[in-house]
């Protein structure tokens, strides 16, 4: 199986919108390296917002940085998604974004973060935990 890797340019949100609406991109991943502010928020806002129809989103590093004191704006983005997204947050990521699931086991936290996000949840560490909005 061969396997190519496409490089375009997106400038900004409204560039990743564009490029977005381009239905054979199924899969949207941001984070690393994306830096971390308002620029990033938009770009996450329009990943999520998914113009060329359900795409999955990935959300990792810098995109959930971005959102920490603002996440209402992220539950937001994501309960208007289209498609999956999930989120890959580290202990540190993780207790930036989820101040009300600080107490009990790392399952538990890691469910209780999915349900109120409205997005997959992958705890990531040396026993990584995956929880769905669902339970």
């Amino acid at each position: 199986m061969k396997y190519a890797v496409m490089v375009r340019v997106a400038d900004g949100a409204d560039g990743l919108t564009a490029l977005l609406t381009d239905r054979r991109m199924n899969v949207v991943a941001l984070g690393p390296g994306l830096g971390v502010g308002e620029n990033s928020r938009r770009l996450v806002e329009a990943a999520l917002a998914s113009p060329g129809g359900r795409r999955a989103v990935v959300l990792d590093a810098d995109a959930l940085t971005s959102f920490a004191g603002e996440t209402d704006r992220l539950w937001r983005a994501i309960g208007g998604a289209t498609g999956d997204v999930v989120m890959t947050p580290h202990a540190g990521e993780f207790a930036r974004l989820f101040h009300d699931s600080a107490e009990g086991s790392k399952l538990d936290r890691a469910r209780t973060a999915a349900h109120s996000s409205g997005a997959t949840v992958i705890f990531k560490g040396p026993d990584t935990v995956v929880a769905a909005p669902d339970g």
